[in-house]
């Protein structure tokens, strides 16, 4: 038995939650304490759970109050010094909490340790079908805080995380009614190095079903729109408390010109990616005032990353002022037509992927962005 605590928080997912509740059971490796937080369902939700084990804990919740109030709660209630959080509608493969627990062993300086997901879908016969990882970026222990930033996201049954790292970086916030676990993701990965594993160790469900809270109920097909609301939202706050040191691999300064610079381009390239472009063309026009005139391999790396966000680019194609201002970017001596010329690089992969995905008239007004910011001098 491992000293860990799963945490699974609930809303109306009685047979959903059967399954995963059972693949918890099922560990290689048992968990000290699994604590179910019900949240306010009208459900089979209780019966369900205790119809499996007299060794599940049953918390109820009166009224719904969200997830992160659920995660909160069930924190507070943990015994063990290792917390594992499941979803209610994904599964734990048998040696997931082995994997994870091992990783934490092997790095006692680690706050924690994550793996691999391996999404699907189900039929109403009960056949899966298998739909790959999705986006997933394989990094370094440094490099993780800015690729979090970026989009990166290891989801919580993948996660294994020291309950005194809670108690260090504080609560969930219940204030959010989405992203809660993000914005809980990057505290946590600018307040301690992490260990990680290419290992799969659970499958995330992809269904068409209801999400949200009581209040904030909404159909799968808005999840895009919602997530990046509160990204939003996160990140305008970040923006405020994130130093330019933490834009740049752990353990290193911005303490050099050609630092800032790096640190000013991955400020931007993070910030147009959640669509907060006047915040990127900031970062972007300081970052052009460095020299010298040419970029680094890992700069131009970089800059290619700025249109690749999750939620696309429509935006670059819709708004002129994103043109317009990268055109004055542009301008801006020594570094600044290098600087576009970097990011424009990405556009080039968006318009590949208009035309292989058969969407011919986005691919002709992102040709003509291009040609917009390229031949302005």
């Amino acid at each position: 038995m491992t000293d860990v605590s799963v945490l699974v928080p609930t809303f109306k997912r009685a047979g959903l939650l059967k399954v995963s509740l059972e693949s918890i059971l099922a560990q290689t490796n048992s968990p000290a304490e699994i604590i179910v937080i019900d949240d306010g369902s009208n459900d089979e939700t209780e019966t369900v759970v205790r119809g499996l084990s007299s060794d599940i804990e049953f918390i109820a919740k009166p009224e719904n109050s969200g997830k992160a109030a659920s995660l909160n709660l069930g924190i507070k209630k943990a015994t063990g010094s290792l917390i594992w959080i499941m979803d209610d509608d994904d599964i734990a493969l048998p040696h997931a909490l082995e994997t994870l627990t091992d990783l934490l062993d092997q790095n006692p300086d680690a706050g924690f340790a994550y793996g691999r997901h391996m999404r699907f879908s189900e039929d109403a016969s009960g056949t899966r079908t298998e739909l790959g990882t999705g986006y997933w970026q394989t990094c370094t222990p440094e490099d993780f805080l800015t690729q979090t930033l970026e989009d990166f996201f290891p989801h919580q049954p993948g996660m294994l995380i020291r309950k005194s790292l809670f108690e260090t970086v504080g609560r969930f916030d219940a204030d959010l009614k989405r992203s809660q676990d993000y914005e809980m993701l990057i505290r946590l990965a600018r307040a301690a190095p992490c260990a990680n594993t290419d290992d799969i160790v659970f499958l995330q469900r992809q269904h068409a079903g209801i999400r949200g809270t009581a209040g904030d109920r909404f159909a799968a097909s808005h999840s895009n729109a919602k997530w990046m609301e509160y990204d939003q939202e996160i990140f305008r706050k970040l923006r405020d408390t994130l130093s330019l040191n933490e834009y740049l691999p752990r353990g290193e300064t911005a303490n050099t010109d050609a630092q800032k610079r790096m640190a000013l381009l991955q400020r931007g390239v993070i910030f147009a990616r959640k669509k907060l472009w006047e915040l990127a063309i900031e970062d972007f026009e300081t970052a052009a005032e460095f020299g010298p005139t040419s970029l680094t391999d890992t700069e131009k790396t970089l800059l290619r990353r700025t249109l690749a966000s999750k939620y696309g680019c429509d935006e670059v194609r819709e708004d002129p002022d994103i043109i317009g201002n990268l055109k004055k970017v542009k301008s801006i001596q020594p570094a600044g037509a290098a600087i576009v010329q970097g990011i424009m690089r990405g556009m080039r992969w968006r318009i590949r992927e208009a035309i292989q995905t058969g969407q011919p008239l986005q691919a002709i007004g992102l040709v003509q962005r291009s040609l917009t910011v390229s031949l302005s001098r």
